[in-house]
């Protein structure tokens, strides 16, 4: 594809009867940005394609095959699409391409592209392209053009610490190491180094390259473009070498405006590297929209903080603690403006799979649901979360570590089945674990929940349609409850005039209690097996929960 020189739509063009804001940015440049859209509205399904649908017997998720499933996730609820990157690497998950401007040829081409996000677009629903940008891989031009070659017209590209071209910086590497080859599934072996995100070149490049994605034939019509962006491993001072610092706001930053300036409804969803924090210092100063909420994640799992992820789960599941999960959902909500927005996440490509976190405790699976929709914040759906599909990340030496948390998805019982996306079958100990040669497929497949009314699958099901039809889920306040009860999670949702009680049972036994000080409504109740008593108590059992619409 050929990168191009965009011009700056105006907000009338775009339709001025739309609400808008403006802000600066730190030149004084205004950015408007339209407020019919809010992001709290979406629901995004985050998933790697590699592993989703495979259109053509090659057992490698493609886009034709995703565009195939675009009814089952309509049917599903969701509302927003987040892929891993699908530029052309060397590497099954994409992150550190060999070619920024070309679509990963398993998945299909630039034209398939094209279609699938017309597709999404079609039928109403949004995209996010995820980027890791930093880092380009042996086999890219720029690379391995001016590696030991100082004359390259590359060679501003590429950061090399010394005037021959020898050393150039490598991720995870100290400075001026040789160069190291990196272990890739299948065997393979590939070397990952820095670009020179200081040179102005890069920058030039890289603002072009964003900017394209936004609005692909530059004519204004965005059916074509990316809903957004997520910035993978965004940091200020990229993996705290000191070489590129002031990222946010030097590098970041302008990126963000230029695509927002074409299409100032853009939304940039940024994973910040230190998952101990919320985020919110990358999201003011680079100008990003979101942050993911990994102390939710840490809160719900009973987890201390990143070196927990892979720990060894408890056979009884985990133990959750209202107290500490009401003080992170305040802090979120304090921490994150009416435009700016945390995503709540149970699981992502790179952690362990909530069911394998909870140790297969199907009430968990459920519990955990419910707050992963029904709390402050965009929620964010792994692919395969919604059948509690099993996955540990491993110590294997290479990328195949994370194979086992990526999956194929289990349409059907039968792992042979057309369209299963088995790309790693029969290449080593992540296939021979995998749930697809267990007998945990027979009440894993979709083909088995979607006619079970009781299972987990319908579970999610219930609690989209619930969040999407209940404006209060969305937008409303937050009210913690039962703060002295150390089993018993309870909160209020209040948006305008509508209100509702969410009751969780934390605990492994039955819980009866009264609500009356705390609301003087009449409740009925909406989702969950929670009950009423004679009384006018609420009753639930243990691991169970209770949605309670507020009347007067």
């Amino acid at each position: 594809m050929k990168m191009k020189v965009f011009l700056v739509i105006t907000i009338c063009f775009l339709g001025a009867c739309a609400p808008q804001s403006t802000t600066e940015d730190e030149k004084g440049a205004t950015l408007s940005k339209d407020l019919d859209h809010n992001w709290k509205d979406e629901i995004i399904y985050h998933v790697m394609q590699r592993s989703f649908y495979d259109s053509n017997g090659d057992l490698h998720g493609d886009l034709r095959g995703f565009v195939e499933k675009l009814d089952y996730l309509q049917n599903l609820g969701v509302t927003t699409i987040l892929f891993t990157p699908l530029y052309e690497s060397g590497f099954y998950h994409n992150y550190f391409p060999t070619d920024y401007e070309k679509i990963d040829p398993e998945y299909g081409t630039m034209d398939d592209y094209v279609q699938f996000v017309e597709a999404v677009h079609e039928k109403g629903m949004k995209f996010l392209m995820d980027m890791e940008t930093q880092y380009a891989q042996s086999g890219h031009k720029w690379f391995d053009d001016s590696y030991q070659n100082p004359d390259s017209e590359f060679s501003d590209f590429i950061y090399y610490s010394d005037s021959l071209n020898q050393f150039p910086e490598q991720i995870f590497m100290p400075t001026r190491s040789p160069l190291h080859d990196f272990n890739a599934w299948p065997g393979l072996k590939h070397n990952i180094v820095f670009l020179d995100l200081n040179n102005s070149k890069v920058k030039e490049w890289m603002s072009d390259f964003y900017s394209y994605w936004v609005d692909p034939n530059g004519d204004g019509d965005f059916k074509d473009g990316v809903d957004g962006f997520r910035i993978d491993h965004i940091m200020d001072d990229l993996d705290n070498k000191g070489l590129f610092t002031n990222m946010y706001r030097d590098f970041w930053r302008p990126i963000f405006n230029d695509c927002k300036s074409i299409n100032p409804n853009l939304f940039v969803l940024g994973e910040q590297s230190d998952w101990n924090e919320y985020g919110e210092h990358m999201v003011q100063e680079s100008g990003a929209d979101a942050a993911f909420n990994f102390q939710l994640l840490f809160a719900l799992s009973g987890e201390e903080g990143t070196h927990d992820m892979y720990s060894v789960s408890d056979p009884n599941g985990v133990k959750m603690d209202p107290v500490r999960i009401h003080k992170v959902i305040e802090e979120s909500m304090s921490r994150f403006s009416d435009s700016t927005y945390t995503v709540n996440f149970l699981e992502n490509h790179d952690t362990k799979r909530w069911a394998s976190v909870v140790a297969g405790n199907e009430k968990q699976k459920r519990i955990a649901a419910v707050f992963n929709l029904l709390l402050p914040g965009v929620p964010s759906i792994y692919y395969g979360q919604e059948l509690g599909v099993p996955g540990e990340v491993h110590e294997w030496g290479s990328d195949a570590n994370h194979i086992p948390v990526r999956e194929a998805f289990p349409w059907t019982e039968n792992p042979d089945s057309p369209g299963t996306a088995l790309f790693y079958k029969n290449t080593g100990e992540w296939w021979d674990q995998s749930f697809h040669n267990s007998e945990a497929i027979q009440h894993l497949a979709l083909s088995v929940q979607q006619s079970d009314e009781q299972s987990l699958w319908n579970h999610y099901r219930a609690l989209i349609q619930l969040r999407k039809s209940q404006s209060c889920f969305r937008y409303g306040n937050y009210e913690p409850l039962t703060l002295d009860h150390p089993e018993l999670m309870a909160f209020k949702r209040k948006w305008e005039e509508e209100s509702f009680l969410v009751v969780l049972n934390l605990s492994e036994k039955s819980l009866t209690h009264d609500f009356s000080e705390e609301n003087d409504a009449n409740m009925t109740a909406v989702l969950g097996g929670a009950t009423l008593n004679e009384n006018g108590e609420v009753k639930i059992q243990a691991g169970d929960f209770g949605v309670f619409k507020l009347n007067g």
